[in-house]
This record gives C-alpha cells, structure tokens and sequence, in this order.
C-alpha cells in the first residue's frame, strides 16, 4: 500500500497494517504529519497517548486495540509528484489545518521547499514491482501524479482518490474530468464516488 498525504490522521493506514499485514509506505513531506508518525510510535511503545495535532475525538478508540507490524510502515518525507525535484510546498492560512499542497493558488503563498519523487521512482527505490492500494488525498497534486503513473503504465489493484483541484474550485481547466476518463479507459472501475472521493478497482485493459 502508498498512502500519500497522511497528515494527523493514519487509523485507515493502521487499520489496514491490522488486518491484513501488508507493508506501508506513508509518504508526506509535511513537518506535522512526520511529527504525528513518531508520536503515533510512541503511543503504541508506551501507552501514553499524548499528541501535539488537530487530534480527532474519536481517533484514540478507533486505533487502541489494533495489532499493528510498525516494522512494515515506512515512513517517506517527500512530497508525491510527476518528477524529482525541489519545490514549493504551500501552507493553509489557517494554522490549525495540517494539510499543504505542491500546486500554487491552492492555499497561501506561504511555503516551505520539499524533495518530490514520483510512483515509479519509489517502486524502484523500494524494489516494488506492485501496488496493491494507492491511496492519494494530496490537495490538488492527484492529476499530475495520477497521469504520470499512468504514463509509466503502473496500474494499482485499487485506488482511493480525493480529487481535490476540482473539490476546492482550483481545476479551471477541467484536468479531474480528464483524468477520470483516463483511468477509466484504461481498465478502473469506479466502484465507490462519495462527492468526488472515489475508491477505483482496476479490470484490466
């Protein structure tokens, strides 16, 4: 499994360790989001339940009773994107929220510098030939990198998308629209569309 764009909230990357074991990839560049990693790794060594985040209420009793491998979740501080590089990586107005995005306009223009990579380059990295899930919530990056992916003809079992560019009015250029008759044309399924983040199986060709 990639889960890109992680910030204060891992239970479904967690959740998912559980059940099935699998290995984890959690890729964000965002100093928070690598602050909560290490304190969710605290809380599963010592039980103390202490965090620095926009916490949510119920995050505690979703996640306490889980049987997590920590030794398959690997934690990637690059921001996802369709080349390597050194970019812009902009922050919200507002303080309390976690998230920030690679693509201008989209919040402020207060920014910190990020390393990017690309799907292809990580799976090479990690010597990766599969994906079973990739999971992107990247605020507005998901077009380039989806395109990019399948470019490269790298096709995941599943994808869980938020198509944010055209959720928060930033997609004057109708790219998501492209973008979701692409991958349709290339095999996914759509199999679950909650106002415009949408869970994808792929068919084939």
């Amino acid at each position: 499994m990639y889960s890109a764009g992680v910030g204060e909230d891992i239970s479904f990357d967690l959740h998912l360790q559980s059940l099935y074991d699998c290995t984890i990839l959690l890729i964000d560049p965002t100093i928070r989001a690598k602050i909560h990693f290490q304190e969710i790794l605290k809380y599963y060594s010592t039980n103390n339940w202490k965090f620095s985040g926009d916490i949510q209420k119920d995050y505690k009793k979703s996640i306490k009773a889980l049987n997590v491998d920590f030794s398959k979740i690997k934690y990637i501080p690059f921001g996802i994107w369709d080349s390597i590089d050194e970019l812009k990586f902009f922050k919200q107005k507002k303080q309390k929220n976690v998230s920030q995005s690679l693509i201008k306009n989209m919040f402020s223009s207060d920014y910190d510098i990020i390393h990017t990579t690309t799907i292809k380059d990580l799976m090479a990295q990690e010597n990766h030939h599969h994906i079973d899930l990739l999971k992107l919530d990247i605020e507005g990056a998901e077009v380039k990198v989806l395109n990019n992916m399948l470019d490269s003809e790298i096709y995941p079992t599943y994808l869980c998308i938020e198509f944010d560019l055209m959720l928060k009015g930033k997609d004057l250029g109708e790219e998501t629209v492209k973008t979701i008759s692409k991958l349709k044309k290339v095999g996914y399924k759509e199999l679950i569309n909650d106002n415009l983040n949408i869970t994808y199986f792929y068919q084939g060709k």
